[in-house]
């Protein structure tokens, strides 16, 4: 469950991409591209029950995704001194997730990530009745600017419920988490994105332990940062960023 995509081992640094809810490894695909074209070796992975059936999504427990990608973790680890993570949405919400629990990895890159509940109703779903598990809400791409790649972005489209009660208690940890992590990490948010508060990112980056900490805005595009208008100002943000990891 990841991208076929590898690079040479011209560098003794790994890097884990983790993709968002309900997406797929290929948001990722751009950036992914662009770290392998620098030398990095790029495990882009795919989250259990996503790039299947949205049924599967629906049977998906958080501890499954956040398992997954500690093992995808764990083997790079053993292969390469610098490991560093890099998520999106999501995905960033599992890398604060794992960053707090792995201080020896080399560091963390957090995209539009959701640092606790973004919405009260999330919780609203966790106490709903089981006789609504298959109903679903439309996923609505909010923030997009380059409408070619808005075109090919891959997702399920909708949201099962019973995933968002997932979420909701995945991201409850997290918030707990974030004080602990004392590694290296870099956050970044679009100054546009319709989907993550403004506020989220500036917390992040205020109430991490690790004073080794940056906190870029993206100026072009929305939520979807390596894939949106914005990913080439990104590219440019994580390569400075790592080359000063070296």
């Amino acid at each position: 469950m990841m991208s076929s995509k590898t690079s040479l081992k011209t560098k003794n640094t790994a890097i884990l991409l983790i993709h968002g809810f309900t997406g797929t490894h290929y948001e990722m695909v751009p950036l992914e591209e662009f770290l392998v074209s620098k030398g990095y070796y790029v495990r882009n992975i795919t989250l259990p029950g996503h790039e299947t059936t949205i049924e599967d999504m629906a049977m998906t427990k958080w501890e499954e995704w956040v398992k997954y990608a500690q093992n995808q973790l764990e083997d790079l680890c053993k292969d390469y001194e610098k490991v560093f993570i890099g998520g999106l949405s999501m995905g960033g919400a599992i890398t604060l997730y794992l960053g707090a629990n792995n201080p020896h990895i080399a560091g963390i890159i957090v995209m539009a990530a959701p640092y606790k509940p973004v919405d009260w109703r999330m919780l609203a779903v966790r106490i709903l009745p089981i006789h609504i598990f298959f109903k679903y809400k439309r996923n609505v791409e909010t923030g997009w600017e380059d409408i070619d790649s808005l075109k090919s972005h891959k997702s399920y489209g909708i949201y099962p419920l019973r995933s968002i009660a997932e979420l909701h208690k995945l991201l409850v940890r997290v918030k707990k988490l974030v004080p602990r992590i004392a590694i290296p990490t870099l956050v970044v948010q679009s100054k546009n994105d319709l989907s993550i508060p403004t506020k989220f990112p500036s917390w992040i980056y205020a109430n991490i332990e690790s004073s080794d900490r940056e906190l870029k805005w993206i100026e072009k595009g929305g939520h979807v940062i390596p894939k949106d208008a914005g990913r080439f100002q990104l590219f440019e943000i994580i390569e400075k960023w790592l080359e000063n990891k070296k």
